[in-house]
C-alpha cells in the first residue's frame, strides 16, 4: 500500500438554467444574501426579471402580493416597484388629488380613507373617500366614494382588512360619561355580520363635568381600543371584542397593539417610565406579560406610541395589492416630549425606534422586568431640536418614518419671520440598508440595533398647500396625506401619491 494519497478535487459548474431552477425557490431575503455573497448569483438576478423582481422586492422590505402573475407577470411587477421605491427614496411623488371640505366637519384618515363627519342637529353625514394607490392599480379616478346619513356621530374609523366602520357619540348619562358605538359593514353601512349587535353602548367612570380633549381609536382585527384624552392629562382606554363585546379598562398613558393577542401600554410609575406588555387574547381577564424600563430622562415626559401603518400579518394585507410591505420588517417607534417648555427654548423631542418584532416572542428567557440596559441595546434614538409645535408628525408605515417640519423663514434685512415653508422628511430603515455612517441626530445608538436610518427630505412646493401651514399629517404605503389650516370656510386635504400604476393589464413577454 503506497504511504502516499493522492486527493482528488472535482469541480462542476452548474449551469445557468439549473442554477435558476434552484433561485426561483428562495424568498426576497435569501435571494439578496445569495447575491451579496456569490458575484454570478447576481449577475443572473439582474438578467432574469422574475429574480430581479425578487432582488427589489428585499431591497424595498416588501413582499409578493397576491395577485396572479397572469394578471400582472414580473416585469410589469418590476417596473412598477422601482418607480414606486424611486419614487419614495426621492420624496417624487407622481399625483396631487385635492379635497376641498366644507367646515365645521370632523376630518380624518385610516384604513386607507379620508372621511369626513358633518354635523346637520339630530343626524350627520359620513362621507369616506378611498385613497389612490399605484400598487392596486387604482388611480384616483377609480376610487371610491361613500356618503351615509346616520345619527349623530363624532368619530369614525375605517378597518379595510375587516371591511368594518365603526361610528362614535360621546353622550352624558346619569353624571358621566357614555360612548355609544356602531359596528357597521363599509360598503352597505348595515349592521357588521361578525358583530355581536349593531350598537354597544357604554358608561365610563368619568363624570359628566370632565372635558375630552380628545377620542381616537385603534383596530386589530377582533380587537377596537377607544381612547379618551380628557382635560389634565388624563387618559382612559376601552380596550373591546367587537364580536363578543368582552371588555375592560386600562389607565395607561397610551397604548398600542402588536397584534390581538398583545398590546403594549405606557405609564409612569414611583418616577419611572414603564412599558407593559399585555396579553389581550381574552379581554375580560388582561394580565401583564412583561415589563421593559424606559430611559430615565423619560420619566417627566409624555411618552406616545406612534402606530405602523403597514400590515400586521400576511393574512391582513390587502389581496389586490401586487407587493405590500413585509410584516416582518416593521419599526416600533415611540415618542418622548417634554411635559413643559423650558425657559432656555430648547423642545428636545426624542423618536425611539426597534424592531418590533422584539416584542413578539413573550417567551424569551428575559425576567418579568426588562432593564434599559438589557433591552435599549436593540434599539436607536432620534433627537428633534424643533418646537413640538412646527412638527406635524411623525407617521410610521412598514420601515418608513415620516414628518413635516412648518418653517418659518426669514429675511436677510430683518429677524422677524417673512414667509412659511413646509418641508417633507422621512427616515427609511431599510432592512437591506449597506450602512456607511450614522446620519447627525441620533443621539443613542444599541450596539446590538439592526437598524440603520437612511434620511431624506424636500421642500412641500406653495401650490401642493395654497401657502397654507400643514396642521396634521397621515401616511398610507401609497400616499402622504397632508391636512392644511382651514381659510375661508373650507379645509383642505391635499393627498400626493407616489408610483405609476400599471398601464392596460400590464402582460408582456420576459424570458421566463
Amino acid at each position: 500500500m503506497s504511504p502516499r494519497r493522492r486527493t482528488a478535487i472535482l469541480r462542476f459548474r452548474i449551469s445557468n438554467d439549473v442554477l435558476f431552477s434552484i433561485l426561483e425557490y428562495l424568498d426576497p431575503p435569501s435571494l439578496w444574501r445569495a447575491c451579496r455573497a456569490f458575484r454570478r448569483i447576481y449577475s443572473l438576478a439582474m438578467d432574469y426579471q422574475s429574480l430581479r423582481y425578487k432582488y427589489e422586492l428585499a431591497v424595498s422590505g416588501m413582499k409578493d402580493g397576491l395577485v396572479p402573475y397572469s394578471t400582472a407577470p414580473p416585469i410589469s411587477r418590476l417596473q412598477l416597484l422601482l418607480s414606486y421605491r424611486k419614487g419614495w427614496l426621492e420624496l417624487a411623488w407622481t399625483h396631487e388629488h385635492r379635497l376641498q371640505i366644507s367646515s365645521p366637519a370632523q376630518v380624518g384618515s385610516s384604513g386607507g380613507f379620508v372621511h369626513q363627519i358633518h354635523s346637520h342637529g339630530p343626524f350627520s353625514t359620513v362621507e369616506i373617500s378611498e385613497l389612490p394607490s399605484c400598487r392596486k392599480n387604482r388611480p384616483p379616478a377609480l376610487t371610491r366614494h361613500l356618503k351615509f346619513t346616520t345619527s349623530v356621530v363624532d368619530r369614525v374609523v375605517v378597518d379595510l382588512g375587516e371591511v368594518l366602520i365603526v361610528t362614535a357619540q360621546i353622550f352624558s348619562h346619569q353624571g358621566q360619561i357614555g360612548v355609544q358605538l356602531h359596528f357597521r359593514d363599509l360598503w352597505s353601512f348595515a349592521k357588521h355580520p361578525r358583530a355581536r349587535a349593531l350598537t354597544y353602548e357604554f358608561s365610563s367612570p368619568i363624570s359628566a363635568n370632565t372635558a375630552i380633549v380628545r377620542m381616537t381609536f385603534l383596530v386589530c382585527g377582533s380587537k377596537l381600543a377607544v381612547s379618551l384624552e380628557l382635560s389634565g392629562g388624563r387618559f382612559k382606554h376601552l380596550i373591546l371584542n367587537w364580536l363578543n363585546f368582552d371588555a375592560r379598562w386600562l389607565d395607561d398613558q397610551d397604548i398600542q397593539f402588536l397584534d390581538e393577542t398583545y398590546l403594549l401600554g405606557v405609564s409612569t410609575r414611583s418616577g419611572s417610565a414603564i412599558m407593559s406588555l399585555y396579553n389581550v387574547s381574552k379581554v375580560a381577564s388582561i394580565s401583564v406579560v412583561r415589563e421593559f424600563e424606559l430611559p430615565e430622562t423619560w420619566s417627566n415626559t409624555i411618552v406616545k406610541f406612534l402606530p405602523n401603518l403597514s400590515p400586521r400579518s400576511d393574512i391582513s394585507q390587502s389581496s389586490d395589492a401586487l407587493f405590500y410591505a413585509a410584516p416582518e420588517t416593521r419599526v416600533f417607534a415611540i415618542s418622548s416630549t417634554p411635559a413643559a417648555i423650558s425657559h432656555s427654548g430648547y423642545y428636545p423631542i426624542n423618536w425611539l425606534f426597534l424592531k418590533e418584532s422584539y416584542f413578539r416572542f413573550p417567551s424569551r428567557k428575559d425576567g418579568f422586568r426588562v432593564s434599559w440596559r438589557q433591552w435599549g441595546r436593540y434599539c436607536v434614538i432620534k433627537e428633534i431640536d424643533v418646537p413640538p409645535s412646527a412638527i406635524c408628525g411623525p407617521c410610521v408605515v412598514g420601515t418608513k418614518v415620516f414628518y413635516v417640519e412648518n418653517v418659518l423663514a426669514h429675511s436677510s434685512r430683518s429677524h422677524t419671520p417673512s414667509s412659511r415653508s413646509a418641508r417633507l422628511r422621512v427616515i427609511d430603515f431599510s432592512p437591506f440598508a449597506e450602512p456607511d455612517e450614522f446620519p447627525r441626530g441620533w443621539t443613542f445608538v444599541g450596539p446590538r440595533t439592526s437598524l440603520f436610518p437612511i434620511e431624506s427630505r424636500r421642500s412641500i412646493p406653495s401650490s401642493a398647500v395654497d401657502g397654507l401651514p400643514v396642521k396634521d399629517l397621515d401616511a398610507t404605503e401609497d400616499n402622504v396625506i397632508l391636512f392644511l389650516e382651514s381659510r375661508q370656510g373650507l379645509q383642505s386635504v391635499n393627498v400626493l401619491t407616489f408610483g405609476t400604476p400599471i398601464q392596460g393589464n400590464g402582460i408582456s413577454r420576459t424570458r421566463h
